[in-house]
């Protein structure tokens, strides 16, 4: 058996993870339409995301499920998925964040075919992705996104704050 190193896994994996997310959406969309695939892409992410949300939380030993543990759950999967962003407000009620680059638009950005589909997917797509799963996390957080780099913004925007109740 031949050994490999965690490097050689995270080379793999990392490759392996968003090739699979273009080619599942790409195929999804040859055996439907464009909308379909929209839809169950989103159900998909919106359950990997919620997944994702509890493992990293447990594996970051976070005890609560307040606005500053969803930020290191947030910029602990932004980091390993390769964005680059800005914490530009990290208190109890409330937070910002701002991505600055996405690996998604940049792969996107690669294939022409994908070209003029790149503010759908982040508009439609982003949008649904991060809201179930941060309403499971607490449903108290309320996320507001207001601007996408895919649709001409300079970044793509995430206003939590914590609902008064």
């Amino acid at each position: 058996m031949r050994e490999v190193s965690k490097d050689d896994k995270l080379f793999f994996f990392e490759r392996s993870f968003f090739t699979l997310d273009g080619l599942w959406m790409i195929e999804t969309e040859n055996f439907t339409d464009f909308d379909t695939a929209l839809e169950i892409d989103i159900v998909v992410w919106q359950r990997l995301y919620s997944t994702i949300f509890r493992r990293v939380k447990r594996y970051l030993k976070l005890e609560n499920n307040g606005i500053s543990d969803l930020v290191e759950i947030l910029s602990f999967c932004w980091s390993c998925e390769g964005y680059e962003y800005e914490i530009l407000k990290n208190e109890e009620k409330e937070a910002i964040m701002h991505i600055t680059k996405c690996p998604y638009i940049e792969i996107m950005e690669r294939n022409p075919e994908r070209l003029e589909k790149i503010g759908a997917i982040c508009e439609i797509m982003c949008i649904p992705f991060f809201e179930k799963p941060i309403k499971e996390f607490n449903s108290d957080i309320e996320i507001k996104r207001n601007e996408f780099m895919g649709t001409g913004g300079k970044v793509c925007d995430f206003q939590l704050k914590l609902l008064d109740k």
